[in-house]
């Protein structure tokens, strides 16, 4: 077994290993290279595969975010488990963030360039493979919950008409609104979210939509920047909420998805389970639990 770190031509092999493993049914290789060389958080030397000859049987990818290390997405090939490859990958990833100064690890989200907000618990081998190793969790899930787009009600015409006679417009925005959306973002709500609103402009056509009264920003929604067929982030300004803008918005979002060819759509990360179930019969499709673990002084 040999480990090596992850160049640009080792992309193909990459995207094959993942789909065997079968934990990323919408990973496209576009997304992966997103994940993997489009983020500066993730230098060369944290992002390892292994090789037996000239097959590419385990990864484990990794970042350091505000000074901690990250593991995006880890796995060994089904046909290759249980031969101490991931132990391997681990030992090597946790010696190099040793030596760069990084004093903890997790496995959980790292927003934005993520895969999942953290392990699948239904990937039984990956949990007791992590807590063999040390990592601790504290068992709250995060959920994804996923949207049948072909049975789902997606009409937003009569609130938007309703909205309509209040002021409030509700549409796609225009590339040279994304500024102004992406502050809203940050404003009300989070620095991730800025960035994940401004990332909607490298994709065509841009995924974003929201509420407007003149030139404010009410409301908006985004899907894409997170995955393929994926739903989120979306919000709306406080004094706002409750007049049923995020509906519409929602609505009108995964509309867009399906007319775009995409049969469901996941929401990732969801908070308010009840909104989503109600308003489009989202269903609770993954759970997942988040890893952390102290490392030790190099030589300790």
């Amino acid at each position: 077994m040999r480990i090596a770190e992850m160049r640009a031509d080792d992309l193909s092999a990459l995207y094959d290993l993942m789909r065997a493993s079968g934990r990323h049914p919408r990973l496209t290789p576009a997304w992966l290279e997103h994940c993997t060389l489009g983020d500066a958080t993730s230098p060369t030397d944290l992002r390892l595969l292994s090789w037996e000859g000239a097959e590419l049987v385990g990864a484990c990818l990794a970042c350091v975010r505000a000074g901690s290390g990250l593991v995006k997405w880890f796995d060994v090939h089904p046909g290759w488990r249980r031969r101490g490859l991931g132990m391997a990958l681990f030992d090597e990833l946790e010696a190099r963030l040793r030596a760069r100064g990084v004093a903890d690890v997790a496995v959980k989200a790292a927003a934005p360039n993520y895969f999942a907000p953290g392990v699948d618990i239904s990937y039984t081998d990956a949990v007791c493979f992590l807590l063999a190793r040390g990592f601790k969790t504290d068992r709250n899930a995060l959920v994804d919950m996923t949207v049948n787009l072909t049975s789902a009600d997606l009409d937003s015409a009569a609130a938007e008409r309703a909205l309509a006679e209040q002021g409030i417009a509700l549409r796609r925005a225009r590339c040279d609104e994304v500024a102004a959306v992406a502050a809203f973002a940050l404003g009300e709500f989070s620095v991730g979210w800025l960035q994940e609103v401004i990332e909607a402009q490298d994709y065509e056509p841009l995924p974003l939509f929201a509420a407007f009264r003149g030139a404010d920003v009410l409301s908006f929604a985004v899907t894409e920047v997170t995955g393929p067929a994926r739903f989120g982030p979306t919000g709306t300004r406080r004094d706002m909420r409750g007049r049923g803008l995020g509906g519409a918005l929602l609505k009108m979002a995964l509309r867009d998805l399906r007319d775009r060819g995409a049969a469901s759509a996941d929401i990732g990360w969801v908070g308010p389970l009840a909104f989503y179930a109600r308003a489009v019969d989202a269903r609770i499709t993954r759970a997942y639990w988040r890893f952390e673990k102290t490392l030790a002084a190099p030589g300790g």
